[in-house]
């Protein structure tokens, strides 16, 4: 039981960057990216500043949310399961998911709101 809430607090503070990530990237007043070393579009590429770091600031804390949530069912059921290889295969691909979605959303996101 020590192990799971233990796990429990350290899914929490990871999602919790991503959570004030995304907060401070909402509330930016220049643009944002969401990729490490992706440099961010200029103001003037963007049809609409505001609402870019909207999106990203959202989509940062919805993907905060859910890997708290993915983390925290993980914990719960590693200790009821029987087969932990099936569990950790589960685990992992709703992990690549949530990752998989967030650059989907991103690459959406540059075909809609910067100029070409």
């Amino acid at each position: 039981m020590a192990g799971t809430i233990i796990g429990i607090v350290i899914f929490a503070l990871v999602s919790l960057i991503f959570v004030i990530l995304g907060i401070v990237q909402y509330r930016s007043k220049v643009p944002v990216s969401i990729n490490t070393g992706e440099k961010p579009p200029r103001e003037d590429e963007l049809t609409d500043m505001t609402e870019w770091n909207h999106k990203h600031g959202r989509n940062l804390v919805v993907y905060g949310c859910m890997l708290f949530v993915t983390g925290t069912v993980f914990l719960c059921f590693l200790e009821r399961l029987e087969s932990v290889t099936l569990e950790l295969v589960v685990f992992f691909a709703v992990i690549f998911a949530e990752v998989a979605w967030l650059e989907i959303q991103h690459i959406n996101m540059k075909k809609k709101m910067i100029k070409h």
